[in-house]
């Protein structure tokens, strides 16, 4: 019957699932963060713990986007990325920056300090910061989860180079020296639109495109492979509590060092493993989550408008002596918040295609008249 065919591993919306339970996930991690609880080891139940496996699940998500990577020109490629990528960042920036100066200045009634703060929040943006830095002696603050987006822009451009400038026995190696080289550059410098970080994720975009080109997802994982994945998988919760921290790479900090990184790769193909077979299914959770996945990107540009323009800290403090309530309100504002704008966004598409139907170009065909 139709509809009841199992998903292959070329179907479109794929990796559904995994971005929809990866994005709800991402939201609850920075709603978390803001809420610390000790453990009695002394590691934080929310700033800590829900972090051992972040960048495995950045790294499926990387994984993912490479799947669909194709080789072409560089010129091309950087125009890709340009076109896709820069407009919803630009518009993310645009928004997050007007309502941050808008919604802080009608909390504190407070005009220097609001310019001061939205200064920082565009210089952040302009600048591409993954994280809060000085640059010309001033404090810029990160452009929130839209580092994700510049590392995937200068990621891909990165694996692109490689694949038009190495023959293909040398391309692994050439990933290799890319990624230690972007490790090597966080350990001296704090560069700036997100560099480091696109260097960093670019073995992951091979894994993906390398999975697709070799069908990798199409076959069970052999034993050896699967177990050395496992593995990989624990070492990583293993690295976080031995060294008391966890994989970060807006951050630019690995608990193994280099090491951490392919293991967060490793555990992010076993990720996606995981969420392929459990996307099987046809239940509930699964449609919900799917449906959450194919609305990853605008999640992404919303969430990144409400963490940084909305002061959080506030309600934080308010809640203070209750923070898992704060934390499980607070959670569900944002959840809220983000799907009402997501709606809104869809419901405008809806509007401007029945009411502004696109006109189709048709070439310029110069026909003889018949008599």
């Amino acid at each position: 019957m139709e509809g009841t065919k199992p998903r292959t591993a070329s179907s479109i919306g794929m990796f559904d699932m995994l971005k929809g339970a990866g994005m709800l996930t991402i939201v609850f991690a920075h709603t978390a963060e803001l809420y610390p609880m000790q453990a009695v080891s002394g590691l934080s139940l929310t700033a800590f713990f829900p972090f051992i496996y972040r960048e495995a699940l950045m790294s499926a998500f990387f994984i993912a986007s490479g799947y669909g990577f194709r080789k072409r020109s560089i010129h091309k490629c950087i125009h890709q990325q340009l076109k896709s990528l820069l407009k919803p960042y630009a518009y993310t920036a645009l928004f997050t920056c007007v309502l941050h100066f808008i919604i802080h200045y009608k909390t504190f009634q407070y005009l220097p300090g609001t310019i001061g703060e939205s200064i920082k929040v565009t210089g952040g943006f302009l600048l591409g910061l993954p994280h809060t830095a000085k640059y010309f002696g001033q404090e810029f603050f990160s452009c929130g989860p839209m580092w994700y987006l510049l590392a995937l822009m200068v990621g891909w451009v990165l694996l692109d180079v490689i694949l038009n400038i190495f023959p293909e026995r040398y391309v692994p190696w050439a990933v290799a020296g890319c990624v230690l080289l972007g490790w090597g550059a966080s350990l001296v410098w704090e560069l700036p639109f997100c560099l480091i970080q696109g260097a960093v994720v670019v073995p992951y975009l091979y894994i993906g495109f390398l999975a697709k080109k070799k069908h990798l997802l199409d076959e069970p994982l052999p034993p050896k492979v699967f177990a050395g994945l496992l593995a990989a998988t624990a070492l990583i919760a293993v690295g976080a509590l031995a060294t008391r921290t966890t994989d970060c790479i807006s951050l630019a900090e690995w608990s193994l060092g280099p090491l951490s990184i392919f293991l967060d790769g490793a555990a992010g193909l076993l990720f996606i493993r995981l969420f392929m077979r459990l996307s099987r299914g046809h239940g509930p959770i699964v449609h919900f989550l799917e449906a959450v996945g194919r609305r990853s990107l605008n999640i992404f540009c919303v969430h990144t408008v409400e963490i940084i323009a909305i002061p959080w800290y506030l309600m934080v403090a308010k809640f203070s002596a209750q923070p898992v309530l704060g934390m499980w309100l607070q959670y569900a504002i944002s959840l809220g918040s983000i799907w009402l704008v997501c709606e809104l966004l869809r419901v405008r598409r809806a509007l401007i295609i029945r009411f502004f139907p696109a006109q189709r170009r048709t070439p310029a065909v110069h026909y003889t008249s018949r008599h």
